[in-house]
């Protein structure tokens, strides 16, 4: 059983054909890797991206992709407005590219970020092999970076880079033929939170190809390693938070068929590993989502059984977090008696909190996002005399440093704003989130956008109304009507 249901996992991360290529051959990237990433003569590469001293990357890379596109180094010059001669310099090595002349540099030629990640690595102190031969060591050496060094909205996209050329873990224990042990599941749990730190700074469309990899060699490690019955469990309820997260990431993405096999995959994980609390936490996690994509009463019922079925078995905060979806599923579902009674459950769950008890995966729920919830639910049923004030004080706690979860929680606060017929300020709120979406690489950013576009378009005749319609209608690319 449990080598079907691994395979399962396994086969899942690309079992449909609009799975993106990215996203499928990331496995077998990792597990080329290191006949891959080589610097006898030069520069390592992973596919199209270089390994090594940072300055010197930041220009070859450069000059690969500037010839690929045609141009001569004038005329990238003159398309950057900088002067040619100090883009020779940057180019051959002799100068650092600042952060703005690397996006500059990176949208002119279509690198998708990686000129930026090079130049935030030659701007400070990283990791870097040097110029021989990579090793074992190097491997492991960059392993423990992308899990020690904390998520922030300065590195994260350096972070993700890294953590796709570089080898699983997993991978590695596996062809050593060892019988793993303790030490290897713990780097596992660590390699699992620390994508879900990394969530917290870029989206779904950079994570989702993290996650599979991620699943799929995990896994293997369970499916084809020697380890004893304690640890075989220790990985299943890794692969349980995977599946959370991956669900997760995949739902950010607007992938809501893939998110909903990985919260299923992850549930049944979760509970062969004994974690019921995980277990609760991606059945609640697919009640939301169906909420918002599917029929409401039966996100009711899921949210619900997730809820009933931890009780006993999960700390208070994770109770709370299992009522917010609770509460949110009977939100939309237009239940606010039911709804009201849910929070006040999570309020009363989350008084009696004891951070020692708490799994590490409830880190981020706090007043503030308790708050937002509830403002989200007052919104949702059209009560904006609850829900301003919530969001007011809640929203202000956030900021450009997290741009995704700011832009997300403004959103409702406009649309709140809208049913409180106070249109200006939910105008300039929403001009706001315009600006903020451009940074959080979100499927469900982009929803609410366009839901705020549908609540405010019948006041167009308001002229902050009219500003946000005219910029949101330029970044869409729809023509104004």
């Amino acid at each position: 059983m449990v080598f079907s249901f691994m395979c399962y996992l396994r086969y899942l991360c690309c079992r449909d054909a609009d799975v993106p290529t990215d996203a499928c051959s990331v496995v077998d990237a990792t597990l080329r890797a290191t006949a891959v990433i080589c610097c006898r003569s030069g520069p390592a590469t992973v596919g199209n991206m270089f390994v090594g001293e940072p300055m010197h990357d930041f220009g070859v890379t450069m000059r690969a992709r500037r010839e690929a596109a045609g141009l001569s180094l004038r005329a990238l010059a003159r398309a950057a407005h900088v002067d040619p001669g100090h883009l020779s310099r940057v180019e051959a090595g002799r100068r650092p590219a600042t952060g703005t002349l690397a996006k500059t540099i990176d949208r002119i030629l279509e690198a998708g970020g990686e000129l930026e990640v090079l130049a935030g690595r030659a701007a400070g102190p990283g990791w870097s092999i040097g110029p021989r031969t990579w090793q074992n060591d190097d491997r492991d050496a960059l392993a423990d970076v992308l899990v020690d060094t904390r998520p922030t909205p300065a590195n994260a996209v350096e972070l993700a880079h890294q953590w796709l050329i570089t080898e699983p873990v997993q991978l590695r224990e596996m062809r050593a033929g060892r019988r793993i042990g303790t030490s290897t599941v713990q780097r596992v749990e660590r390699r699992v939170h620390q994508l879900r730190l990394l969530d917290d700074h870029v989206g779904g469309a950079s994570t989702f190809p993290l996650l599979t990899a991620e699943i799929a060699a995990t896994s293997d490690l369970l499916r084809l390693s020697t380890h004893s019955e304690a640890v075989g469990r220790r990985l299943l309820v890794a692969l349980g938070e995977l599946g959370q997260v991956g669900g997760w990431v995949a739902a950010d993405h607007g992938r809501h068929a893939d998110a909903e096999r990985l919260y299923l995959a992850g549930m049944r994980a979760a509970h062969a590993g004994g974690d019921r609390a995980g277990a609760a936490n991606c059945l609640s996690s697919l009640s939301y989502q169906v909420a918002n994509t599917g029929d409401p009463r039966t996100a009711v019922t899921l949210a619900r059984s997730a809820y009933c079925g931890a009780q006993g078995h999960a700390s208070a905060t994770t109770l709370a977090l299992l009522g917010e979806r609770v509460a949110w599923a009977n939100a939309r579902a237009g239940d606010d008696v039911a709804c009201e009674r849910a929070l006040s459950d999570v309020d009363g769950a989350y008084e009696r909190r004891r951070p020692d008890d708490d799994p590490v995966w409830v880190y981020w729920l706090d007043p503030a996002e308790i708050e937002v919830m509830a403002g989200r639910c007052w919104t949702e049923l059209q009560r904006p005399l609850r829900a301003v004030p919530i969001l007011e004080r809640a929203t202000a706690r956030y900021g450009d440093d997290v741009a995704r979860e700011t832009a997300l929680y403004l959103s409702w606060l406009a649309e709140a704003l809208v049913q409180a017929r106070e249109v200006d300020r939910a105008a300039a709120i929403s001009l706001d989130v315009l600006r903020l979406n451009d940074r959080s690489g979100s499927a469900r950013v982009d929803h609410r956008v366009r839901a705020l576009r549908q609540v405010l378009q019948p006041h167009g005749g308001n002229s902050v109304v009219k500003a946000f319609l005219k910029e949101e209608a330029t970044r869409s690319g729809r023509p104004r009507r």
